[in-house]
């Protein structure tokens, strides 16, 4: 008696479930072509789009043209810290 009714409930869920999927079938179809579509429509965009070259703005090639000072090595240190005196 209990594996029967075991056997009752599965195929209880088993009905429910194919129902409900059978019910949002044509929403997963609908949004599944959506998807198609703005695929396409993006594949599209991408094949039409061109790089472009942008030089860098002044002040940064300026930055860039005052590079040794940019290059050098400087120990940060915190407020309290002494010069030269070694972190535990």
């Amino acid at each position: 008696m209990r594996e029967l009714l075991i056997l009752l409930l599965i195929g209880a869920v088993g009905y429910l479930a194919y129902d409900d999927y059978y019910k949002q079938r044509p929403a997963l179809e609908q949004a599944q072509q959506q998807i198609q579509q703005l695929s396409a429509t993006s594949g599209q965009a991408r094949r039409t789009w061109a790089p472009v070259n942008r030089t860098p703005p002044a002040w940064f090639e300026k930055r860039l043209d005052e590079g040794p000072a940019l290059e050098q090595s400087q120990r940060h240190q915190r407020k309290d810290e002494v010069p030269g005196t070694p972190r535990p």
